[in-house]
């Protein structure tokens, strides 16, 4: 497949479902015109939705950022690529609907385990892309190994915190979120494809 047309497909993915995460903050139906006070408490009874706003629109952010490291260094993209990427592109549009979950319940258990499982099938999707991108030799010639192997670690990272905060949320929903939490500022640390060596590296 072209590249330049990989990507364009990716971006608009990721954009679509960034702006799906708005969708999460709704109000409450008013059976008559609400006064001042009433919808001053229902903008504030949504700060739980904010919150998993917030944390969702980074998360996505991150991933665009680190989709667009990944695949600038890489020279070709081959169909088993498009497939894998497609698995991630699926996870990805599933974050928003997580989201909405999560923010209308946050201290429910079923509500952090089904946002954990949707960021740890995002993870691993990462992972088994960049696995087969590794196998296949597909990284332009000047990324040195160092470079592959932070990424390799940095990628292993997040999937594992994924899955524990997955499986923290069935005892203690709240750690979990701040699980995620820790994921996505660990990731906003630039670090093997991310950081300028991936371009300047021979």
């Amino acid at each position: 497949m072209n590249k330049a047309r990989f990507e364009a497909f990716s971006d608009a993915v990721f954009a679509f479902a960034i702006t799906l995460l708005v969708l999460g903050l709704v109000l409450p139906e008013f059976k008559t015109p609400p006064s001042d006070a009433e919808l001053t408490h229902a903008l504030l009874r949504l700060w739980p939705n904010v919150v998993a706003f917030i944390l969702s629109f980074a998360v996505i952010g991150i991933m665009w950022q680190n989709h667009h490291a990944l695949f600038r260094l890489v020279h070709t993209v081959d169909r088993a690529t498009v497939f894998l990427n497609m698995g991630l592109m699926g996870m990805t549009v599933f974050i928003p609907f997580a989201t909405s979950v999560l923010g209308t319940h946050p201290t429910l258990r079923p509500a952090a385990f089904l946002y954990g499982l949707t960021l740890t099938g995002c993870a691993t999707a990462y992972n088994l892309i960049l696995g087969h991108l590794v196998r296949k030799g597909a990284f332009q010639s000047h990324v040195g190994e160092a470079v592959i192997r932070q990424t390799v670690h940095a990628y292993r990272v997040g999937w594992i915190t994924y899955t524990l905060a997955m499986l923290t949320s069935l005892v203690e929903p709240l750690l979990s979120f701040a699980l995620y939490m820790l994921v996505a500022l660990y990731y906003f640390i630039p670090q093997g494809v991310d950081t300028d060596m991936g371009t300047k590296e021979g």
